[in-house]
């Protein structure tokens, strides 16, 4: 059984999760060609997905994500005069 390094296929500076997406996607490609065209599969989709990936017939392309973390910070909450009541009191009228 074949077990590749994940280093061998990607770049150091790309990540292993996206890899396992990748490969998890083009096993699903390989699996539906198959139904189609009416095969019987020998060896696992897994596997040669990540023949694929291996040959370069594949290749991953990440798209640099802004960090969601950061967010603007929000504008101070403005006092409208009026008092709010606290838990347990009745609003004044």
């Amino acid at each position: 059984m074949l077990k590749p390094s994940a280093d061998l296929i990607i770049d150091p500076k790309q990540s292993r999760y996206s890899l396992v997406v990748g490969v998890a996607k083009r096993a699903r490609q390989i699996v539906e060609e198959a139904e189609k065209d009416g095969q019987i599969l020998i060896e696992k989709p897994v596997d040669l997905a990540v023949h694929d990936f291996m040959d370069e017939k594949y290749r991953l392309v990440e798209h640099p994500i802004e960090n969601d973390d950061v967010t603007d910070e929000e504008p101070p909450l403005q006092d409208s005069g009026e008092e709010t009541p606290q838990a347990g009191e009745e609003p004044q009228e």
